[in-house]
């Protein structure tokens, strides 16, 4: 809320403005969040007020006003501010590192040492939209299985607190022989009332302690190295880094970012520490006067095709269209791998409803059966 001075004749009194409705709800629309859609479009806006020789001050300014995203309209507006103060806009987005990745300030950086500033923005726009896209397609495929699986815990937990022990009460006082379905859901309804309470503790403990470990130093090493080695989403998990890596390198390339420091930039980018020490053997072969092609082989991410992609592009000085083809080829891949898991899951997971639903009839109806049975 703004505030004005006003100087009586003898003191100064603080004036709070009154904030108008639409500045309330426009202020309550924003997002504290800052999506990678929203730096795309923002990277695509930057593109076109610079092109239209538009000042990049005024630009920034325009651009705040009209985001949804409160943490990215203050960093637009302290950008600004800085480039007011005489800094470079590389170097005032550089003090809003929670906004501005180490990538886009380097970008930046080039585009502004090479008067290419508008196709820095217009590469950002690619890149970021790409990366956008694909991180909406995995959350697409994983949204309906978590869904179903919190479903399947939910039922389990209130069949074995409130459902079973109700008809458990009646079978056991009855006295009759209970068949395994039976015995096997009164055997975990008790274990859920009786030590419920202590499994919970011991499963928070264990989630805790996970979580603590892979944040240390090697724990996220070889958690890191654990993700790429699980069965069918590994494949997937490592693709999509591939993705990332190779469309990363490519836009660095492309901006006339040298090759080892692309790839510092890069493996800054992937958050798997087990491929970003592989990018520093690979740096480090590099500097010793290696080829790229020699140095990626030291990186899992590249089967033989990709890197003879790469040793062609190497060849002909098309190492940056090399690794975007790489990265448009993984992509077409990724799609195909993404809808041949969820041809599986379904089934799968229909199965799994299928068997839980049966034990639960079979287990609650069948001693009323074999009753009816004695009977007649």
């Amino acid at each position: 809320m703004p505030t004005f001075i006003y100087r009586g004749r003898d003191k100064v009194n603080e004036v709070k403005a009154t904030e108008s409705f639409l500045d309330r709800l426009q202020s309550m629309m924003q997002s504290e969040t800052v999506y990678l859609e929203e730096m795309s479009i923002f990277s695509r806006q930057m593109h076109l007020l610079i092109r239209s020789g538009v000042p990049i001050i005024s630009g920034l300014n325009q651009l705040a006003e009209y985001t949804r995203s409160r943490k990215l309209a203050a960093a637009l507006k302290g950008v600004s501010d800085n480039l007011e103060k005489g800094k470079s806009l590389s170097a005032a987005m550089s003090n809003f590192p929670n906004v501005f990745s180490p990538l886009i300030i380097n970008i930046i950086n080039i585009g502004e040492n090479t008067g290419h500033l508008s196709e820095s923005f217009a590469h950002l726009h690619e890149y970021l939209n790409f990366e956008a896209q694909n991180r909406k397609m995995i959350k697409s495929t994983f949204r309906y299985p978590v869904f179903v699986v919190i479903t399947i815990l939910a039922a389990i937990t209130v069949l074995n607190i409130f459902v079973i022990p109700t008809f458990s009460h009646f079978y056991i006082n009855l006295g009759v022989a209970l068949p395994w379905e039976t015995q096997f859901l009164i055997g975990m309804s008790n274990i859920f009332t009786r030590y419920g309470l202590i499994l919970l503790i011991c499963l928070i403990a264990i989630i805790i302690t996970i979580y603590r470990y892979i944040h240390t130093s090697k724990g996220n090493y070889k958690f890191s190295h654990f993700l790429l080695r699980l069965p069918i989403f590994g494949k997937l998990y490592r693709r999509l880094i591939l993705i990332r890596f190779s469309q990363s390198l490519a836009i660095t390339l492309n901006s006339g970012v040298p090759v080892s420091q692309g790839l510092t930039l890069v493996k800054n980018s992937l958050n798997n520490k087990y491929i970003e020490d592989q990018i520093v053997s690979a740096q480090e072969l590099i500097e010793r006067g290696n080829t790229l092609t020699q140095a990626m082989s030291a990186i899992e991410l590249f089967s033989p095709l990709e890197n003879q992609i790469i040793a062609v592009g190497e060849k002909n000085g098309e190492l940056g269209n090399a690794m975007e083809y790489i990265g448009t080829f993984q992509s077409s891949e990724i799609e195909f791998d993404i809808k041949r898991l969820n041809d599986n899951l379904g089934p799968i997971l229909i199965a799994l409803i299928s068997g839980l639903v049966l034990i639960v009839a079979l287990g609650i109806y069948l001693p009323v059966w074999n009753m009816i049975n004695l009977v007649h």
